[in-house]
């Protein structure tokens, strides 16, 4: 098998799980609109700092046990809650 066979192949499952990436956080900005909704009926903030930090306590140990750089996803997840939290705001 040539690279370009070999390199073809492989990244089209690159493709495949982007794809599957983007359709998750569509997914959890949606739920997190709804959370939102719940936030603005009670009179609640939009920003939760110590949720914040259950969620990027909890990706970074996740990443740990997969051999990841905890700190590495803890800013792809900081980035995921800012996406979140600029949908709640928007509400």
């Amino acid at each position: 098998m040539s690279y370009e066979e070999e390199v073809k192949h492989l990244r089209a499952e690159i493709n495949r799980l982007n794809q599957e990436i983007l359709e998750k956080i569509c997914e959890r900005v949606h739920v997190a609109e709804q959370i939102g909704e719940v936030k603005k009926k009670n009179g609640k903030p939009v920003r939760d700092q110590a949720r914040e930090t259950v969620v990027l306590d909890q990706a970074a140990r996740m990443a740990e046990a997969h051999g990841l750089d905890p700190e590495a996803i803890r800013r792809v997840f900081r980035e995921i809650i800012e996406l979140c939290v600029a949908s709640e705001e928007a509400l």
